[in-house]
């Protein structure tokens, strides 16, 4: 006899017990090598080292000129730090308070430009508001003297009250100017054509937190200054170019059509209007171009959600100078299928090869950094989130 209504019911009733709070997820199926292990790519034999794990679902990360490494636990939240090759048990103190909850949290980390001298680190996080359940992201810095206490801290800068958070990430651009990605956009709802919202926007301002004068929506009079483009998703990946000094920025489409943008001052990117995927309903999107928004350089289709990103500039990988890396957590919405994309331009800024590396390890790679030593980093978003260290194999 079959009992199918009674099965259904404990299954429900065992449900609440069995989903995993914010942050918790479930252990990865897929464990990392105990030891180190060579990975073949295109034009190199690769070294993979696990330097430390047991940081439960990271968001972002920074190699700090010294080798220290700065990792932010998203939901706990935490700053973690690992020195010489070892996480340190003890989450940094000195932390601003942080809201979290669905894809809120502790955010992104990096480090000043003239970090060595001032010892600055900035953080982007969601701060709770008084209204009903709302929020902001949230900029503030402190400093870091290899203590497990960060100093100082001040929050600089105070987003506009969202509903629906999403992610982060910073890039300092060589003038000084600091470039912050604000997600929550997620939805068909027109947030991120919204100039006097933050939700879907890149964010530019100075290194205090202040709106620079020539940032290119200051005079209008119902859009935010610290706007600098608008038309996004949700964002989790940025890298300045090392000879251009143009801001590269990586986007999520809802079902495929994951892309590459160069950000430009002002410009509209088309979302939730115009893209290259599908709605999450399966509705096809209107497809770029169109006059008055700005096109991809590079799409990804099936989706990769790209996360994290750098032009490469070190000596350990010479084959790969000037080339973009980008994290990937999943392919096509399949498990176990992220990996780091290597993708190689010509001098007009178009795609000539795109090669997929270190998908063996099958881990969610949620942020790449390069270290002092031109070693290639990457942060896994995994229950027990791990750094893992790329070198050439001797």
């Amino acid at each position: 006899m079959r009992h199918t209504p009674l099965l259904l019911l404990f299954l429900f009733t065992l449900l609440p017990a069995l989903t995993p709070a914010y942050g918790q997820g479930r252990p990865s199926p897929y464990p990392l090598p105990s030891a180190p292990v060579e990975l073949e790519t295109y034009n190199a034999t690769v070294k993979a080292t696990v330097v430390a794990q047991g940081i439960p679902r990271p968001f972002g990360f920074e190699v700090l000129p010294n080798g220290d490494i700065l990792i932010t636990d998203r939901y706990s939240p935490a700053l973690r730090v690992i020195q010489g090759n070892e996480l340190i048990p003890e989450p940094m103190q000195g932390l601003p308070p942080v809201r979290t909850g669905f894809h809120s949290g502790l955010l992104d980390v990096i480090a000043h430009p003239l970090f060595s001298d001032n010892q600055l680190i900035y953080l982007t996080y969601h701060v709770a508001l008084d209204n009903d359940g709302e929020y902001a992201i949230a900029l503030g810095r402190g400093r870091y003297d290899g203590s497990i206490e960060l100093k100082d801290f001040e929050q600089l800068f105070e987003g506009t009250p969202m509903t629906i958070s999403g992610g982060s990430r910073m890039a300092f651009a060589p003038d000084g100017k600091l470039f912050v990605t604000v997600g929550g956009a997620m939805d068909r709802r027109p947030l991120a054509q919204d100039l006097s919202r933050l939700e879907g926007k890149v964010l530019r301002l100075n290194e205090n937190g202040t709106i620079p004068a020539d940032n290119p929506f200051i005079d209008h009079a119902d859009a935010h200054p610290a706007i600098y483009s608008y038309g996004h998703r949700d964002q989790y990946a940025i890298a300045i170019h090392p000879e251009s000094g143009e801001l590269f920025h990586a986007e999520l489409g809802p079902l495929g059509g994951d892309k590459l943008n160069i950000i430009k001052p002002g410009a509209n990117y088309g979302w939730p209007l115009y893209g290259y995927g599908s709605y999450n309903d399966g509705e096809p999107m209107e497809k770029l171009p169109r006059e008055g928004y700005e096109s991809a350089i590079l799409i990804w289709q099936p989706g990769i959600v790209p996360s994290g990103l750098l032009f490469y500039t070190g000596e350990a990988f010479p084959q790969w100078q000037g080339q973009m890396l980008a994290g990937s957590i999943q392919r096509g919405r399949i498990p176990g299928t992220g990996g780091l994309e290597r993708v190689v331009f010509d001098n007009l800024m178009q795609e000539v090869q795109r090669e997929t590396m270190v998908t063996e390890l099958r881990q969610r790679i949620r942020d790449v950094s390069q270290g002092p030593d031109g070693a290639i980093y990457l942060l896994t978003e995994e229950e027990n989130g791990a750094v893992i260290k790329l070198e050439p194999a001797s």
